[in-house]
């Protein structure tokens, strides 16, 4: 969390170019859904530029969440501050670590990360394995709904897995999936598809054609047999919508070739492909020339303030563009804000979702938003 736009992305960019996932944040206001989405290994927060109540606005947020990651406060503030900073966060039982002064070099960010990597193994921290939920039984998933931003109807929905544990409750991916085997982040892939393309026709006897989207890598979109998994579940309507895989911006170059080989089986099953975390690192666009994208999905840490950060804003102009320019459709992720929901309107975003529009909820909780959209639209 650092108030300086230059700063944050910097950092990201720094940090991405080494494999790493950041969420970049200008405030603690959404501090409680980041968490909740991404709970992530560590909470970076500057203090430089801070008022004081900011930080323990975000320090509460994060014991309100029960976060079990680690906490670093860093600024250009006097020592003593940064450490009564650290002590309220340790009165929250939250675990801080060693508050450091800036500058703040990146390489010694990265050794914060790599140290705490090395020290967390991810079968300790979250108390199950991915392995063991699958053979336990224990994934779980849920739905976000996707909005049409002009007319705030309801297109489709993100299909999100979690792993339901006996004593933390539901799980988010980066808690289980840290570690995890390449076979079992397959069959994890196999039980998403296999859910969206059955909860697509549920979705269908209840009236409503809604297109649901799972986040999934390339490497295991291109070794699963999608086509036949999809025809073998799909629905024998006309109407069938059909599904959608996103994939991570960072992967795509690199498996370009293979991944446009199967762009026409995918098709012809009633498979499209998005592009997720757009704009969050480089990206060639000759690529989008080479495949057809239904969707690019503006990154989070570029939604989250667009309508008061010019940066933001501009790139989120330049993507929708973008978007329009290849016949793909924009959509916004994470819109939290009144503000940024009316900016990405006015600037042709096409869909979006985020906590404004609808968290994550089980089949049954969208079964009876599904009941609420039909009853105000009749």
């Amino acid at each position: 969390m650092d108030e300086d736009f230059a700063v944050r992305q910097d950092l990201a960019r720094e940090l991405r170019r080494q494999d790493v996932d950041v969420v970049e944040f200008s405030s603690s206001d959404r501090f409680a859904d980041m968490v909740d989405e991404q709970n992530p290994d560590i909470v970076f927060v500057n203090l430089n530029k801070a008022a004081p109540h900011e930080c323990v606005r975000a320090l509460l947020a994060l014991k309100d969440c029960d976060y079990s990651g680690a906490v670093q406060l860093f600024g250009r503030c006097e020592p003593k501050l940064l450490d009564s900073f650290n002590t309220v966060g340790a009165d929250c039982a939250l675990s801080m670590l060693p508050p450091l002064m800036k500058p703040l070099e990146f390489a010694k960010i990265h050794r914060i990360i790599l140290d705490r990597k090395l020290g967390s193994p991810a079968p300790v921290a979250s108390g199950v394995s991915l392995r063991e939920a699958l053979a336990k039984n224990l994934i779980r998933f849920l739905y976000q709904p996707k909005v049409e931003l002009k007319t705030g109807t309801m297109i489709g929905t993100e299909v999100l897995a979690r792993v339901a544990h006996p004593e933390r409750g539901l799980l988010a991916p980066n808690v289980f999936l840290k570690g995890a085997h390449e076979e079992d982040l397959i069959t994890l892939a196999r039980l998403a598809l296999v859910n969206a393309v059955q909860t697509s026709a549920h979705f269908l006897e209840s009236g409503i054609a809604l297109r649901p989207s799972i986040n999934i890598g390339v490497d295991n979109l291109l070794q699963l047999p999608i086509a036949d998994l999809v025809l073998m579940h799909r629905p024998e309507r006309d109407n069938w919508p059909g599904i959608l895989l996103e994939v991570p911006e960072r992967q795509v170059a690199n498996k370009i070739g293979p991944l446009t080989a199967r762009v026409p089986g995918l098709r012809r099953a009633s498979v499209g492909l998005a592009i997720d975390n757009f704009g969050s690192g480089a990206f060639r666009l000759g690529i989008l020339n080479q495949i057809s994208f239904a969707e690019i999905k503006i990154d989070r840490s570029l939604v989250d303030g667009c309508a008061t950060t010019a940066g933001k804003a501009n790139m989120c102009r330049s993507i929708i563009e973008t978007a329009h320019s290849f016949g793909s459709k924009a959509v916004a992720v994470g819109i939290s804000t009144d503000t940024d929901l009316q900016a990405l309107s006015a600037m042709g975003c096409d869909s979006g979702q985020g906590s404004l529009l609808g968290k994550p909820i089980t089949l049954q909780q969208f079964d009876a938003l599904i009941a609420k959209f039909k009853g105000q639209a009749a």
